[in-house]
Formats: structure tokens, C-alpha cells, sequence
């Protein structure tokens, strides 16, 4: 069986980190939720992540700091962004910065896996090219 991929869930809004908690776990990911940037950062020091799953405005630092944060120390994760705020500009901003996804909430429990699928998916290539070793499979659903 392949390694259960390991999500870190990161929303000031606790029924956002409840609800795609549930979509994520229905799955079979291993889900960690943290209530902000800061408290994302602490669980990246101490645990190993596949994907990073935050939204963009929260108090304090931003989605887009912990962005740049996981990009420059933790470069064997992904990113996907969430916003209730989506544009054109931020979504470019976004993948420019390193995100793989950039999603608008409301978030449909199919867009958030298919954009969780095509993360995974994503690391598993760049792990590959890198050292052959595969990332854990990204769940296919229909």
C-alpha cells in the first residue's frame, strides 16, 4: 500500500479547517490543522508534510508569507492557496510565488481533491526527477 500522504490544513475559520478536514480525511490523508501561519510553521518544524493547504487572509501573516516560508525551507512540499478574496492577479501572484493551486472558496469537496490529486501528482514527478523516489498516490475519484 502506497505511504498516506500528510496534509497541514491552515485556516483562521474553524469550520473551513473542520469541513475540508472531513473531505481530506474521507479520503485517507493524514490531516493536521493549524489555525494560522505561525502555528503552520511550528507543525512544519516538527512533523514532514507532502502538501500545505492555506488560505491567503488571515491575521497576522498571511497565506502568501507562508507561502514564501515553505518555499525557501521546506522545498519538499507543495502548496496549494485558498481564498475568499480570489482574482485574476492574486491567482497569478500565487503560482509565480511557487502554489501549485490557487482555489476560491467556496470550495467544493470535488475541487479541493481534484486540486489535492493534481498536487500530489505534481510532487510525485518532481521527486522522481530528483531521486526516484515517488510521492504517496494522490486518491483517483470519479
Amino acid at each position: 500500500m502506497p505511504d498516506q500522504a500528510s496534509i497541514l490544513l491552515v485556516d483562521d475559520v474553524p469550520d473551513t479547517l473542520d469541513i475540508l478536514g472531513r473531505h481530506l480525511r474521507s479520503r485517507g490523508y493524514a490531516v493536521t490543522t493549524a489555525p494560522g501561519a505561525r502555528q503552520a510553521m511550528a507543525q512544519l518544524e516538527r512533523s514532514r508534510f507532502d502538501l500545505v493547504i492555506t488560505d491567503i487572509k488571515m491575521p497576522d501573516v498571511s497565506g502568501m508569507e507562508l507561502l514564501r516560508m515553505v518555499r525557501e525551507r521546506f522545498t519538499d512540499t507543495e502548496v496549494v492557496l485558498i481564498t475568499g478574496y480570489a482574482t485574476i492577479q492574486g491567482a497569478v501572484d500565487a503560482v509565480k510565488t511557487g502554489a501549485v493551486e490557487y482555489l476560491a472558496k467556496p470550495i467544493t469537496k470535488e475541487a479541493l481533491l481534484t486540486a489535492v490529486d493534481r498536487a500530489l501528482l505534481q510532487l510525485a514527478a518532481a521527486r522522481k526527477a530528483r531521486d526516484g523516489v515517488a510521492a504517496p498516490a494522490a486518491h483517483r475519484f470519479g
